[in-house]
């Protein structure tokens, strides 16, 4: 039996090292692609061990501003100088960014695709229910 488990903790522990490393990865700055330029920019910058500041900025206004756990507690934020409500946790590799404006509901999901250099953010409304979207980012900094 004991021989059985330490082949699977290796690979847990293989698959958590991964995980961490693609985790890594979402920071830096991000500029939209070309299809996507109204997108703004995206800038993902480690604050501890467990709390992330995202900011979205249009030029060089502000649209979205939060520094918040990872660990899906709601913290305060920033909607184009208006206050809101977000949270941040990880599903997997994914950062997924939960938002909450008046009665306006929406979730955000940030991977990395392909190479390690390109970001691929999906916008999914939640409350009211409306049509998904997947926008692209390109990286500018780490």
């Amino acid at each position: 039996m004991r021989n059985m488990l330490f082949p699977l903790v290796i690979v847990a522990a293989a698959a958590f090292g991964d995980e961490g490393s693609d985790r890594a990865k979402l920071l830096g700055t991000w500029q939209p692609q070309s299809t996507s330029k109204e997108a703004g920019t995206w800038k993902l910058e480690s604050k501890g061990s467990e709390t992330l500041r995202v900011t979205q900025l249009l030029g060089e206004q502000k649209l979205v501003e939060l520094e918040c756990p990872t660990n899906g507690q709601e913290c305060g934020m920033k909607e184009s100088g208006k206050p809101a409500k977000a949270s941040l946790y990880f599903n997997g590799s994914k950062l997924v960014e939960l938002e909450t404006k008046g009665r306006e509901v929406v979730k955000r999901r940030f991977g990395i695709a392909g190479t390690g250099d390109t970001l691929e953010v999906e916008i999914i409304p939640i409350v009211p229910a409306g049509k998904s979207e997947t926008l692209w980012f390109e990286r500018v900094q780490r």
